[in-house]
């Protein structure tokens, strides 16, 4: 830990490269790790730049600026679709889901939660606004995930009219004819917070704003890269929407520590349930592979019952390089795409 260098953010790691150069959210510049376990890396310098406006980013590939990107714009795939350049793509599970504030007074109404689930159009969202790259998303796990995905699931699908029959049966009525319900003199307003640099985020928020209103629910969007200074208000928001990698090494242990976990790093709505943390506490000593599928489909049923939270996509990695490049291919674990096997031919 000594040798990293943590004020210019330079980390010493196990990879095929080591970082000599970084200036936060703009760059870092690679050379190779001579001590790497797997042989020398084939690029003698590499150069990764963070650029934030998918728009530009395609730009810079088009242009020549960089030689392989990965979050280009999905309109400007057409551009890339010839043999200049090639596609790398590979279904993931990095969720798009939100997290209800179990702390706020609308969403600890039942009837609310459980219409947001079953009024936001996800097959919809996929087809038009991310136009088909991506699947929808029933719980934490995709469809043909491993032995535990949405497949064993007892899951909720798009229903509108019986979200309103959800809300009506709570209350929740227009009586004045805006489109909006009410309940004791209060409009039926959910503030959702979101951030914009995972592009989908944004379109996730207009979909879902979309398809809500159409039950009678107002959806107030704040998306903001100042996500964390309104996340430390518990009263400033009713759901935060969020990208999570929920099984990066493949294990569903992961997302329910992480996320459902009283206290923990990314229970951003502060979720709790004792038979969740009874369940959770099962797994982290259960080795057999069997058992642990198991557990992990009761613990996503449970969160799925409480509609704690609301899976909506799962992410299509997308990665576009220049022909020559060799190596670069996106995994489902999000995590290895720079390896000791990344050349290019000149």
């Amino acid at each position: 830990m000594d040798a990293s260098d943590f004020e210019t953010g330079i980390s010493v790691g196990t990879g095929p490269y080591k970082a000599v150069d970084m200036l936060m959210d703009d760059h870092i510049t690679l050379v190779p790790n001579e001590y790497y376990w797997d042989g020398p890396p084939k690029l003698d310098e590499l150069t990764i730049r963070t650029i934030s406006d998918r728009n530009t980013l395609a730009l810079a590939l088009e242009g020549g600026e960089v030689d392989a990107a990965y979050g280009v714009a999905y309109d400007a795939y057409p551009k890339f679709e010839n043999p200049n350049f090639q596609f790398s793509s590979i279904q993931t599970s990095r969720a798009f889901f939100g997290c209800m504030n179990m702390t706020s007074p609308v969403i600890q109404d039942p009837a609310v939660r459980q219409a947001v689930v079953m009024g936001i159009d996800r097959e919809g969202f996929v087809a038009a606004l991310l136009e088909g790259h991506g699947t929808p998303g029933y719980g934490p796990f995709p469809e043909g995930f491993s032995t535990f995905g949405s497949e064993h699931l007892n899951t909720q699908g798009y229903d509108p009219e019986g979200a309103k029959a959800v809300l009506e049966a709570a209350g929740w009525v227009d009586t004045d004819g805006d489109g909006i319900r009410e309940k004791d003199g209060q409009k039926l307003v959910i503030r959702w917070l979101t951030y914009p640099s995972r592009a989908e985020l944004p379109l996730l928020a207009e979909s879902a704003q979309a398809s809500l209103k159409d039950i009678g629910i107002d959806v107030d969007i704040n998306c903001t890269a100042n996500r964390r200074e309104f996340l430390a208000d518990m009263t400033s928001f009713d759901i935060y929407a969020s990208a999570l990698v929920t099984a990066p090494s493949g294990d569903p242990q992961y997302f329910f520590t992480t996320s459902c976990v009283p206290g923990m790093s990314y229970n951003f709505g502060a979720y709790e349930n004792e038979h969740v943390n009874d369940l959770l506490h099962q797994l982290s000593t259960e080795f057999d592979t069997a058992k642990r599928a198991q557990l992990a489909i009761e613990l996503q049923q449970t969160i799925l019952d409480d509609n704690g939270y609301v899976f909506c996509s799962f992410l299509e990695m997308s990665m576009i390089s220049k022909a020559g490049v060799v190596g670069w291919n996106a995994h489902a674990c999000d995590y290895y795409e720079v390896t000791v096997d990344l050349d290019i031919n000149k």
